[in-house]
C-alpha cells in the first residue's frame, strides 16, 4: 500500500505544474503541444535552433521562493481558464517584480520570450485571458505581446492594455521607427470583450525593411489592424514576447496591483495552415480572403 501511494504520489508531481518553476516550466513548453507549437524551427541569429527564455537572465539567478508565483502552467481540472485542451500559462505580476536591468529603469515585468521570428513571412497566433478583476495601469504603459527588436529600438508591434477612457482594453501600438504613430494606437477588443473571455490573436508579418513589408492582425477571425510598409531595420532580428510587462510604473502613485493573464494556443509557422486554427474553430481561407476596410 505504501509502495502505491508514492507512486500516486510521484506521478502527481510530474504531472502537475501549477507550482513548478521557471526553470522546469521552459523545459516543458519545448515539448508541450497543447500550449506552445510550431517554435522548434526558430533559429536564433547564430544560426542554432533557439528555445524560449524569460525576459531578464536575472530572474533564473533570484530566490525561487520569491517568484513562484511569476509563471506556472496550470489545468482546466483544477477551474483554471483553458482555450484549448487541459493546460494553459499563467503569469503574474506584483508589486516591485522587477530583475536586473527592469528593476533599476522603472519597469515591472515577467514575460517569456523567443528570437528569431522574422523568416520572411510568418503566422503568430495566441489566445489570451484577461480575470474579471484584472485591474489596469493606465498612464503606466502595460503590453501583453509584443514583436521587438534584437537591437536598441523600441518595440516595433507592442500589443498593449491600455487607456482612460477605455480602461481594460487591448490595443496596437506601431512605433514610429518603422513609419507608425505612438500617439495613435488601433482598438483591437473594448473592455467588454476583454474581461473574462478568451480571444484569440491572429499576426501574419512580412519582415523587411523595404515598403512592401506588412503586419496584420486578426482578433477571433476578423481583421481589426494592419500596418503596410517597413516592419523592421535591416539589421533588425525579431523577438516575440508574451506575459506581463509594465513600464514606466513611477506614473502612479503605487503600490501597483497584481495582475494575472493566462496564454493559451502559442503558435507559429511560415504559412497560415500551419498553425492548425480549425482547432480554434477557424478557416485560414476565410482568414486569407479578408481586407482591411
Amino acid at each position: 500500500m505504501r509502495i502505491l501511494i508514492y507512486i500516486i504520489y510521484v506521478f502527481f508531481l510530474l504531472t502537475s505544474f501549477s507550482n513548478a518553476n521557471v526553470e522546469s516550466i521552459l523545459k516543458e513548453i519545448k515539448k508541450n503541444k497543447d500550449l506552445v507549437q510550431g517554435f522548434k524551427g526558430v533559429k536564433d541569429v547564430n544560426g542554432k535552433f533557439h528555445n524560449w527564455r524569460p525576459n531578464h537572465p536575472a530572474i533564473l539567478k533570484s530566490d525561487k521562493d520569491t517568484r513562484k508565483h511569476v509563471l506556472k502552467i496550470v489545468k482546466k481540472s483544477d477551474n483554471f481558464p483553458v482555450r484549448l485542451g487541459e493546460q494553459s500559462l499563467r503569469f503574474e505580476v506584483r508589486n516591485g517584480d522587477g530583475w536586473g536591468w527592469d528593476k533599476k529603469n522603472d519597469r515591472e515585468r515577467v514575460e517569456l520570450m523567443i528570437c528569431c521570428v522574422n523568416k520572411k513571412t510568418t503566422w503568430t497566433a495566441w489566445s489570451i485571458f484577461l480575470p474579471d478583476d484584472y485591474k489596469t495601469l493606465f498612464p503606466t504603459k502595460t503590453m501583453l505581446g509584443q514583436f521587438h527588436n534584437d537591437g536598441d529600438n523600441p518595440p516595433a508591434f507592442a500589443f498593449e492594455n491600455q487607456g482612460v477612457l477605455i480602461p481594460d482594453s487591448y490595443w496596437l501600438e506601431v512605433d514610429r521607427y518603422i513609419g507608425g504613430n505612438n500617439n495613435n494606437p488601433k482598438l483591437l477588443i473594448d473592455q467588454r470583450d476583454m474581461l473574462g473571455k478568451w480571444n484569440d490573436i491572429l499576426v501574419n508579418a512580412k519582415w523587411t525593411d523595404k515598403k512592401d513589408g506588412f503586419f496584420k492582425v486578426w482578433i477571433n477571425g476578423k481583421l481589426k489592424a494592419q500596418h503596410i510598409g517597413m516592419t523592421k531595420e535591416k539589421i533588425d532580428n525579431m523577438v516575440f514576447h508574451i506575459g506581463i510587462y509594465r513600464s514606466f510604473i513611477s506614473r502612479t502613485p503605487g503600490p501597483d496591483p497584481t495582475q494575472v493573464v493566462y496564454y493559451d494556443e502559442v503558435r507559429h509557422g511560415n504559412k497560415c495552415k500551419k498553425l492548425k486554427l480549425k482547432e480554434l474553430g477557424y478557416s485560414c481561407k476565410e482568414i486569407e480572403s479578408q481586407t482591411f476596410k
